[in-house]
């Protein structure tokens, strides 16, 4: 584990690990090499960081420097200077914290020196290298900021690897941390490893400075899906997603952003038709790491156009059960509904349960039970409200018959609610539309069949005001659509 100490918080989280008896022998701090500059000159002082590991006890430290530091004079203060502040630097920590300490020095401007005065980073990196065996560190860390191309750094890793190696300091570790900027953090971290990074020093999760940084999850699920098995050894790998989400709601407040890698909500989606068909045709067209099966986490079917009516069938029965209608014949309706709504313009989401329902029920199902608890469940006290106002108005049409029970003649719901949409009654198309509503096939429009589409309409358009607004969304978005489709059926029965 890593801590600051130059910040208040960290100084309280120190002190809450210290008041549980937590162990800190494994734990490290960040330290300045120095903090003063006087006249371009870098001043020899202890660091505050240095100060607070040996107040709190932390026996690691991560010593920072930059050798390409504006305010610096390098020609006055030269590489030896710096090796020279460095030794002190290390003199004191084992003096002062722990003969056994291990340090790392960490080249923080890796990048622009390597770019502009690689001499600077040989020198500093022969000095320590060259050490006698007993008074080498623990190793060197190096990072960028994401500017570098991957080229670039795999090129400086493998020579800086290969100066550690030629002056005898093979066991010396040389971990890369990296920064997200233009999209190719993972990448990098990848590459850094394979051309001689030992480690790499990051968070968790991606959360961090600026776009945040190549986390551990990531890297490590990567590399074990490149083949790696001794990160398996080392690490509760089984649990590194269910990490990274828990310290990203910790730092953030909210859950990892659904389209992250990994460890995002639809990271392990089953998305596309045409995949989970070809693996159905032939379950070796697709052999290779499965994180899903590796985390035991269960996939989830993401319903697009992409997806395939067997696909779309997985979809409902993982949300509602088994029933006789969930057929592949009616997952392919569902399929061609959606391309339907997309020409149409009729932007809707199909992954939720209420989502799901009202596709089903466009396609020609029959809504379950179980749709109709969900879509219950769905609304917010707002939307209930507005319901409820049109159930008074649609219970003094159903009083008309001095009998309350829920359903309407045709006559009745065509009068008191369709009228301004329908001109006309007795035309064939009024009529088929009706029989969209009449989902038990009874010659009545039940209650709980028109409340279907007044909860769509509240969940697809939560903003509505007004009773008389969340109806007309309900026609003309919900009720009038799936009546058009119910005229396309009953006109042309054999088209799929």
């Amino acid at each position: 584990a890593v801590v600051s100490t130059q910040s208040t918080g960290g100084e309280l989280f120190l002190e809450e690990l210290i008041a549980q008896k937590e162990d800190l022998s494994g734990v490290f701090a960040f330290s300045e090499l120095w903090e003063k500059i006087t006249d371009g000159i870098p001043q020899p002082e202890v660091s505050i960081g240095l100060q607070k590991c040996k107040k709190f006890g932390i026996p690691n430290v991560m010593i920072e420097f930059d050798l390409m530091y504006h305010k610096i004079d390098y020609k006055r203060f030269d590489m030896d200077e710096v090796c020279k502040y460095i030794k002190e630097k290390i003199d004191w920590i084992r003096a002062n914290l722990s003969p056994d300490s291990l340090i790392i020095a960490n080249f923080r401007d890796f990048t622009n020196t390597m770019k502009y005065h690689p001499d600077r980073v040989w020198s500093v990196l022969h000095y320590l290298a060259t050490l006698p065996p007993r008074e080498r560190i623990f190793g060197i860390a190096y990072e960028d900021m994401g500017k570098a191309l991957m080229d670039h750094l795999s090129v400086w890793t493998k020579a800086v690897r290969q100066e550690m190696i030629d002056c005898g300091w093979e066991d010396g570790q040389f971990i890369f941390h990296v920064h997200e900027q233009w999209g190719m953090m993972h990448a990098t971290n990848l590459e850094c490893l394979a051309e001689g990074a030992t480690g790499i020093w990051c968070g968790v999760c991606t959360e961090g400075a600026a776009l945040g940084h190549a986390d551990s999850c990531t890297t490590i699920l990567n590399m074990i899906r490149l083949g790696n098995q001794a990160v398996q050894k080392q690490y509760n790998c089984k649990y590194l997603r269910e990490a990274a989400i828990n310290v990203t709601k910790i730092t953030t407040g909210r859950d990892p952003d659904p389209r992250t890698p990994i460890y995002g909500d639809r990271a392990l989606d089953m998305l596309f038709g045409f995949t989970y068909d070809a693996m159905d045709e032939d379950p070796t067209i697709c052999e290779g790491f499965d994180m899903a099966e590796f985390l035991g986490v269960k996939r989830v079917v993401r319903v697009t156009t992409m997806a395939s009516g067997e696909m779309i069938v997985l979809k409902l029965r993982e949300l509602f059960g088994e029933d006789g209608q969930f057929t592949e014949e009616l997952g392919e309706k569902m399929r061609t509904q959606i391309l339907v709504n997309a020409k149409e313009g009729r932007k809707e989401e199909y992954n939720s349960e209420v989502g799901l329902a009202m596709l089903f029920e466009q396609a020609g199902g029959r809504l379950t039970p179980a749709m109709v608890h969900a879509m219950d469940a769905s609304n917010n006290p707002h939307i209930e409200g507005l319901i409820d106002e049109i159930k008074k108005e649609w219970d003094e049409w159903d009083g008309r018959d001095q009998e309350l029970d829920n359903q309407l003649t045709f006559d009745n719901f065509y009068v008191g609610f369709m009228a301004p949409y329908f001109s006309c009654y007795r035309c064939m198309d009024s009529q088929m539309g009706l029989s969209a509503l009449d989902m038990d096939n009874d010659g009545m429009i039940d209650w709980f069949e028109f409340r279907f589409y007044l909860m769509w309409a509240g969940r697809q358009y939560p903003n509505v005001k007004t009773s008389r607004e969340l109806l007309d969304k309900a026609f003309r978005y919900g009720l009038i659509p799936a009546m058009r489709d119910e005229c396309d059926r009953i006109r042309s029965p054999n088209k799929s």
